[in-house]
């Protein structure tokens, strides 16, 4: 160290840690508020009609928890082997190349250009004054 300066701070120093099945955090929470989001009014819908709406509450708990350990374990899948955030640039560009209106300006095709001429294009010799 040259006075108060720091010469090495490792990669994953400030790196969110690891929570539950390789997520961090932040992806926990956003994957049950997601779930709690959809399902409670759901489950909430489907068992209002037979009196047991009270019941929906608690089955749509059941099922966002349920939704974190599958989408849990496909994130894992997904992260495995591959450097910190590449899973979100992964899932970027198929929701690009899926829905129409998303647009992340990826990339997707390869092409290459052409100037479409049938006959060579033919040099013209211009003299120039000395």
């Amino acid at each position: 160290m040259k006075g108060r300066e720091i010469d090495f701070i490792p990669d994953r120093l400030i790196a969110e840690p690891v929570v539950f099945r390789g997520l961090t955090d932040t992806e926990v929470v956003v994957i049950i508020i997601t779930g709690l989001i959809f399902w409670m009014p759901v489950s909430v819908l489907v068992l209002l009609p037979f009196g047991w709406g009270l019941f929906g509450v608690g089955i749509g708990l059941g099922l966002a928890i349920l939704t974190l350990l599958i989408i849990g374990k496909y994130l894992q899948e997904l992260k495995r082997r591959r450097p910190d955030g590449l899973h979100i640039v992964y899932l970027k560009k198929l929701a690009q190349k899926k829905f129409s209106f998303i647009n992340y300006n990826y990339i997707e095709e390869s092409q290459s250009w052409d100037i479409r001429r049938d006959k060579p294009v033919v040099r013209v010799i211009t003299e120039t004054e000395d």
